[in-house]
């Protein structure tokens, strides 16, 4: 009982101090935020994991893990946008935009939303969840993209909580569209 009252005090402490941080200080709206940070505290207290799951109860809310991806998101965003940088001022470097399946592991509901967003994100890629797939679409055919999907997918699947599957749908498909191709 007291660990969980330390809990949700910490959780409290945390929210009200984001809200504050968030209005630059103002007092006329520390009031307000106190009201926001105590429901946003209580909300693992009123949300009950379904019986028989072997998951355990997150340690951190979704949100707050969900921040611990901002550095990888980050760096494979500077990295993207440094390859799409590279590709416009060299026309020697390769464009051949292709399509391909990349078969989820997430279990259906939002993770596969968060990471089809998550790759949208990423410049020169685009991604819609298709059934038990992801649809990806790329600028570069020849690079290969199932590691750093699988290393994302990891990740979403830890922000939610939940256990990666066996993929449930047959090899992946590759298209190669018929964009322009630069031999110089």
């Amino acid at each position: 009982m007291i660990l969980q009252l330390a809990r949700l005090l910490g959780r409290f402490a945390v929210f009200w101090g984001v809200w504050w941080l968030l209005t630059d200080g103002r007092t006329d709206g520390l009031v307000f935020g106190a009201a926001f940070a105590a429901v946003a505290a209580a909300m693992p207290l009123v949300i009950v994991e379904p019986r028989g799951t072997d998951r355990p109860l997150a340690l951190l809310p979704t949100v707050l893990r969900g921040l611990l991806l901002l550095p990888f998101f980050l760096w494979q965003s500077l990295y993207g946008g440094i390859d799409v940088a590279a590709r416009a001022f060299k026309p020697r470097l390769p464009l051949t935009p292709t399509l391909f399946d990349y078969r989820l592991r997430l279990p259906p509901g939002p993770a596969p939303v968060m990471l089809a967003s998550l790759v949208s994100l990423m410049p020169g890629t685009l991604a819609i969840v298709s059934g038990a797939r992801l649809r990806v679409h790329v600028l570069d055919a020849g690079r290969d993209y199932q590691d750093e999907l699988e290393l994302l997918e990891a990740q979403v699947a830890w922000i939610f909580g939940v256990a990666l599957q066996a993929p449930r749908t047959p090899a992946p498909t590759r298209w190669v569209s018929s964009g322009p191709e630069t031999d110089a």
